[in-house]
């Protein structure tokens, strides 16, 4: 995947612009890694001897903008979308009780912690959107989680392009790796944030 990804955008003028649209497509469910297109755009621009903070600041407004197209079509179509058959199979009767339960409990703090969740954001965006959620909020809590995963995977890709160059063995191998332990990470982070926002809420609720 990471292969095909650098083998088309290479040579392309406008490879962040590609990338860009290919995260746009991944806002309404294109079963493709976001952070494998984040850290082709690290890689591409480390190949082509730009920063890689440009390419965050392009990653980011694409990552924004496919969130929002998620929040869009909830917003526009309602939840009678999500009972569609393909929809059904992407987001399970199950899965979207749950998040709706999650909305009615934390509120706009779930938008924060879907960020760090691939395979499940997109449909929790589309579900916010046809609860007529705050699309201000929304933005503002994504945002802020994209601010510490997009220049993040972004840097990695750069940062392996500096190690490997064009050996692509090698970096997907390490690319491979490095996404296993993030998984991990993300997974422990979404605990300890669930942990925190469930300890301040409990603590609300009790009589002063």
């Amino acid at each position: 995947m990471l292969e095909s990804l650098l083998a088309y955008f290479q040579a392309s003028p406008a490879a962040l612009l590609g990338l860009t649209l290919i995260l746009l497509l991944c806002g309404v469910g294109l079963p493709l890694p976001e952070d494998v297109v984040l850290i082709s755009a690290g890689l591409l621009a480390g190949s082509s001897g730009h920063s890689w903070v440009v390419a965050s600041v392009v990653m980011y407004m694409g990552v924004l903008a496919g969130d929002s197209l998620a929040f869009s079509v909830g917003h526009h179509f309602g939840l009678r979308i999500l009972a569609l058959p393909w929809a059904k199979r992407w987001l399970p009767d199950t899965k979207r009780h749950l998040i709706e339960k999650l909305f009615a409990r934390y509120g706009s703090f779930v938008f924060f912690v879907a960020r760090f969740l691939p395979g499940v954001r997109a449909g929790i965006f589309c579900i916010a959107g046809a609860m007529r959620a705050s699309y201000a909020r929304f933005i503002f809590f994504d945002g802020l989680a994209a601010v510490i995963s997009v220049p993040l995977w972004v840097w990695f890709g750069h940062f392996l392009w500096g190690k490997f160059g064009n050996d692509l063995e090698n970096l997907s191998r390490a690319v491979s790796r490095t996404r296993s332990y993030a998984t991990w990470a993300t997974m422990g982070l979404v605990v300890v944030i669930a942990v925190v926002v469930y300890l301040v809420w409990r603590r609300k609720r009790k009589p002063a």
